[in-house]
């Protein structure tokens, strides 16, 4: 029998607790239990313990290799080297904090002093692909506030950042990829009151990618600040986002099939993920869809985006795919708001598939949008029940829709607003010959 052909037994204590594979970068966790370093970094991206004794392990605990097994494993290889075993190779040293501080301290020097190397973000980038635990300690060095201020130093200091502006695309990449934590949220837009204005600037520029980056910045740095600050949205602000918007649905990027990006290759596949052109879209959409529902809570806000077209841009949003559940939910919700005020309900009618497209998506994504969907066709119907708008529920499916709804297993509110809306136009709807009354009838009555 040939070498190659012989089954190896491999020793137990070479095996990672995880993948169950020949360790090749073995390290021991404070825990006591030594993992293959890959294994017990994504492990722990996503479950803050160990595996084996269900300690508690931090994502920046500290991991240190175990170079007396690897070294055993190695020779192990050599010597089963003719029985086809692979070499492990000697694992290159993850960046430490000393790497990080480095590059950390040329970034201050390239974005306050205008000097240094102009490749600190590219490194900056590349460790903080190596994994979660270099993010962190990125943004506990506050890299996120050097970023926003050099992003605003590009966009408003014309004379010291013309030569910086290449660069914006970088910066904006790197904050999506790190992030900005949750308890300097409230702090940053309050320190420096030239952030908004410097990103409404980059939404109102072309370039369609730095705009998802910034939507989904500022929806970071408004989600967790104080109510006051999106009441006070200006329109030229909501303009942008719009207008990113409105790229979407030109571009028509079909948002539920994502493939991820050739031309990126970072470590892992959640980082691949956080990157992926398609999915920064996605995720841009979102932030732009919640920052238009929380300032339209405000009664001036509505007034605004109403003037800017939003009912007609958000309706050509949602028809323009299916299937997205979260953004159909945020999309309804806005116009549900919107549809408070008579312009609103007046755009709302003049969009020749506004009622066609609420209709559609009820019972079709979830109770959320039901209700929602649900409260558009009753302020519609309750104040605007012109002939035209009644004549329309009946054509395109509404009043079908309504009586399902009456009659199915689903929440008993949907089912009284949908009656709600049946009864208000009963003598209407009753004169179509398409309509079966006594079927009406009878599902008022239950």
């Amino acid at each position: 029998m040939d070498h190659v052909d012989e089954e190896i037994e491999i020793p137990n204590y070479f095996l990672c607790p995880i993948s169950l594979e020949i360790m090749k970068d073995p390290v021991t966790a404070v825990s006591g239990i030594t993992y293959d370093r890959q294994s017990i970094v994504q492990w722990l991206e996503k479950v803050p313990s160990c595996p084996v004794t269900k300690q508690h392990l931090p994502l920046d605990s500290d991991l240190t290799p175990n170079h007396t097994l690897r070294r055993l494993i190695q020779h192990w290889c050599d010597e089963n080297a003719t029985r086809g075993v692979a070499r492990i190779p000697t694992p290159r040293a993850p960046p430490g904090k000393l790497n990080i501080a480095e590059e950390i301290k040329n970034l201050k020097k390239f974005v306050v002093e205008a000097s240094g190397r102009e490749d600190t973000l590219k490194k900056l980038e590349v460790l903080a692909m190596e994994g979660e635990t270099n993010r962190i300690m990125m943004c506990e060095a506050g890299v996120h506030r050097s970023l926003i201020l050099f992003v605003v130093k590009c966009t408003l200091e014309e004379e010291e950042g013309q030569h910086l502006k290449g660069h914006v695309h970088e910066s904006l990449r790197l904050l999506h990829l790190i992030g900005v934590p949750l308890n300097d949220t409230r702090t940053i837009l309050i320190e420096n009151d030239q952030i908004l204005e410097s990103l409404t600037l980059i939404l109102h520029q072309q370039d369609f990618i730095n705009k998802a980056y910034t939507v989904v910045l500022l929806r970071n740095l408004t989600g967790n600040a104080s109510s006051h600050i999106v009441e006070r949205f200006g329109a030229e602000i909501l303009k942008g986002i719009f207008g990113f918007l409105k790229d979407v649905v030109i571009s028509s990027f079909n948002l539920t099939n994502l493939s991820v990006s050739a031309t990126l290759q970072p470590s892992s596949s959640s980082v691949r993920s956080k990157l992926d052109r398609s999915l920064v879209i996605k995720r841009g959409v979102t932030a732009a869809l919640m920052i238009l529902l929380e300032s339209s809570s405000w009664c001036r806000n509505r007034t605004i985006l109403v003037d800017l077209g939003a009912v007609s841009q958000l309706i050509d949003l949602e028809i323009s795919y299916s299937g997205e559940k979260r953004t159909t939910e945020l999309v309804l919700g806005i116009l549900s708001r919107l549809c408070c005020c008579a312009d609103g309900r007046g755009e709302m009618l003049a969009h020749g598939g506004g009622i066609a497209i609420v209709t559609k998506r009820v019972l079709w994504v979830s109770t959320a949008a039901d209700d929602r969907a649900l409260s558009i066709l009753s302020t519609l119907s309750k104040f605007s029940p012109e002939n035209a708008v009644v004549e329309e529920m009946v054509c395109i499916g509404t009043v079908e829709k309504l009586c399902y709804v009456s009659r199915v297993n689903c929440d008993f509110s949907l089912k009284e607003r949908a009656k709600e809306i049946l009864r208000e136009h009963f003598d209407d709807w009753k004169k179509f010959p398409c309509i079966d009354v006594p079927r009406l009838t009878k599902f008022l009555e239950q």
